[in-house]
């Protein structure tokens, strides 16, 4: 967890409450007898060493109270007498399932199913299935939601199969689409998932007449007569416990299959093959790379995150993960390039560098119950410095954004910038003018800089990486912030 993120509240039996810098969990007796379970097993310190699960322990008597005023605050809810608080390992960077390329919901599906298979061998279960659960460090997924934890009760099913469907099967199987991704679905569910029936709606025709498909979504539908399977089947389960558990084991390993056969589509977007950069000559990319690694290391704590906006294949940002050891974060609002981007990666990249959905002048502003459950994207990633190369003029020009107000997207975050400037003359910037032959805004190198002028303390050009692109770095003198 981030001090960026929202506490959680909507479970009665913990709450995840920020104290002082330090994420607690608050837990309920029942649900600390599931978690003392976990951390007594011999699957905890695997799971932790994996990076599959977030490293928690139970917290000391000053901070166990701290914890307990914060979720009374929180929730308003009263917190029982003998109810335990954890510590739980920070995550610096969080995310959202609509800030995801495919390939990290599905790798965040994958988490939880394997999470569970492990859980079920020592007697515990996952009460809920939320793609939420889920964050990323670097582009690997880590489970964070140590209050999904709970002893397993015997039942052939999975009471949490259905928000499995809806978070993660339902959003992957619209993004099988060349034009539509998995992101797009979590928006259109309103960021709770998408329904079956409207997943079915959308998912291309070769999967609605998929049968194992067409079963796992029906089994989603509310009917009135239908009780939760561990009390349907209670009597049967509690009489037979092995036979329980293999049936519900069994239904992990067929909710894996359905997102195996459900990866691999290339989306048909913008810049998905734009790694080739035709436009640019090796030596341009070889001085757009030292460019940006002499930015970040001008000063110490530059490297520690990295915003490389409309970083697109990522091409910046791994040569900064390699040769400066920053993390990064690309941000670009094409998911074919980063889920390119995400294929590619391993190592330190795989470490270091989590491609992320977005657009500058429309990042995920708060949501949720009073705007309190889903954190801005400002709120939940401070980054060190940000990169910022051959954008701008798809800002202002294509669209339309003002100069200081694109600037000001870039500074809010209150990092040093560095901005790679396509000129009038670039051949890039000549195509969309020509796409739009009234344009009546202003583009040129003079409106960059009095822009960045108004909003930095220092702006210098330090070079170019083509006789029509100029690179300018802008910092005030209480920068980085680390």
């Amino acid at each position: 967890m981030t001090q960026g993120a929202s506490a959680s509240f909507r479970d009665p039996q913990n709450a995840a409450v920020h104290v002082d810098g330090t994420w607690v969990r608050v837990a309920d007796p029942t649900s600390a007898s599931a978690l003392d379970r976990l951390l007594a097993s011999a699957a905890y310190p695997n799971l932790v060493a994996s990076g599959a699960l977030a490293e928690f322990e139970s917290a000391d008597d000053d901070l166990s109270e701290r914890a307990r005023r914060a979720y009374r605050e929180a929730t308003g809810r009263s917190v029982p007498v003998d109810a335990r608080a954890y510590r739980v390992a920070t995550v610096e960077t969080i995310s959202y399932p609509w800030e995801w390329p495919d390939s990290l919901l599905r790798s965040a599906a994958y988490l939880t199913l394997d999470l569970r298979r492990e859980l079920l061998d020592v007697g515990l279960d996952l009460k809920d299935a939320s793609a939420l659960n889920v964050q990323f460090v670097g582009s690997a997924p880590v489970f964070i939601d140590i209050g999904s934890i709970e002893h397993w009760r015997p039942n052939p099913s999975w009471n949490a199969s259905r928000q499995f469907i809806e978070h993660f099967i339902n959003p992957l199987a619209v993004g099988t689409s060349k034009r539509v991704t998995a992101a797009q679905a979590w928006d259109l569910g309103g960021h709770r998932g998408l329904r079956s029936e409207v997943a079915r709606e959308l998912m291309p025709a070769r999967l609605r007449r998929r049968p194992s498909l067409f079963l796992l979504q029906a089994s989603t539908r509310p009917v009135e007569r239908n009780a939760p399977a561990e009390t349907a089947f209670r009597d049967q389960a509690g009489r037979d416990r092995e036979l329980a558990g293999k049936a519900t084991a069994a239904l992990t390993r067929r909710l894996r299959r359905q997102v195996d056969a459900l990866g691999g589509t290339q989306h048909a977007t913008t810049w998905h093959d734009y790694g080739s950069r035709a436009h640019y000559d090796a030596e341009d990319l070889q001085r757009k790379a030292a460019l940006a690694r002499d930015f970040i290391r001008a000063h110490p704590g530059r490297e520690h995150l990295v915003l490389d906006v409309g970083g697109n294949d990522g091409y910046t940002g791994a040569d900064l993960v390699r040769s400066t050891g920053a993390r990064v974060i690309v941000l670009d609002a094409d998911a074919g390039a980063l889920d390119v981007l995400r294929a590619g990666m391993t190592g330190d990249l795989a470490e270091r560098l989590t491609p992320l959905l977005g657009d500058i002048t429309a990042l995920t502003p708060s949501s949720g119950l009073l705007g309190r459950e889903f954190a801005a994207f400002t709120d939940r990633i401070r980054p060190s410095a940000v990169i910022c190369q051959a954008v701008l003029h798809h800002v202002v020009i294509t669209q339309g954004t003002p100069m200081p107000l694109a600037v000001d997207a870039l500074a809010q975050f209150g990092a040093p910038v560095q901005i790679e400037f396509a000129d009038i003359d670039d051949e890039k910037v000549r195509i969309l003018l020509r796409q739009i032959p009234n344009w009546q805004g202003t583009y040129d190198l003079d409106a960059l800089q009095q822009s960045l002028q108004a909003r930095f303390d220092r702006v210098d050009i330090v070079g170019r990486t083509s006789p029509t692109r100029v690179v300018v770095n802008a910092w005030n003198e209480e920068m980085p912030r680390a």
